[in-house]
């Protein structure tokens, strides 16, 4: 059965937001222009400004691979870890399980919801596939948990530790913990770092110390860390300044 798979916004719907979740994280939209956006929700810091290039919330090391599964039949719809974890309900809701290693390795799959447990076996995981898992699982399956890459997103520490790379920018100030639409593609308006671009430059994330949130240009002598994210329009940018740019983080 086919489903649609964007929410087509008006002009200025793209800059609300709201203290309640209304689409699932990770739902697409696009403006009439063909500006694209994914539904996010904000970390705990609130972002002052818009046009800040942002990442997403790091995994959790002993969640991210090597949990037991127990047996599971082909087209169950949950799986029970049989490793001791500690996890808050429904922590992973809206993100993804995926096998690592053995029966099922490489299937990757929608979660649901999860139990809560605290520093024990048990945790079930229900995937939000109707059809279920398509290889029966062992006790030689691992998986890990992977958050919703659009959980907790904040301003991205190019010269720091990112989390996810980049996810797209915030298009006005965002409240702490709220959700909004995130910006990936199209004509954005993104802060310049030191480092500027002239027209058709392509443009990364700014590594340079007190740059978070800023892109340069992009240099592949440079060690980028990241591939472009765009590339620059009209005029040349201006450190601190906010550019015209083309994005292109995801379609």
């Amino acid at each position: 059965m086919a489903f649609p798979n964007t929410v087509y916004l008006s002009y200025g719907m793209e800059k609300a937001e709201t203290s309640g979740q209304k689409h699932k994280l990770g739902t697409r939209a696009e403006t009439p222009d063909g500006r694209v956006f994914y539904y996010a929700k904000n970390s705990s810091a609130a972002v002052s400004n818009g046009g800040s290039i942002c990442d997403g919330i790091a995994a959790v090391a002993a969640h991210d691979m090597d949990v037991a599964a127990t047996a599971t039949s082909a087209g169950a719809t949950t799986v029970t870890s049989g490793t001791s974890l500690t996890t808050t309900l429904n922590q992973y809701k809206d993100g993804y399980i995926i096998f690592n290693d053995g029966p099922g390795q490489g299937e990757v799959y929608r979660v649901k919801g999860n139990t809560l447990v605290s520093g024990a076996t048990g945790l079930v995981v229900t995937i939000d596939e109707e059809d279920g898992f398509r290889t029966a699982l062992t006790t030689s399956s691992l998986f890990g948990l992977a958050y919703n890459p659009y959980t907790d997103v904040k301003v991205i520490d190019g010269d720091g530790t990112m989390t996810t790379g980049p996810l797209g920018v915030n298009p006005m100030p965002v409240t702490a913990s709220y959700y909004f639409w995130l910006q990936t593609s199209g004509i954005a308006s993104v802060l310049s770092g030191a480092v500027v671009a002239i027209v058709g430059d392509a443009i990364g994330v700014s590594q340079a110390s007190g740059e978070s949130g800023a892109f340069d240009l992009w240099d592949v002598s440079a060690n980028e860390d990241t591939r472009p994210i765009g590339h620059a329009m009209n005029i040349p940018s201006v450190d601190t300044d906010y550019q015209i740019v083309m994005l292109a983080i995801r379609n």
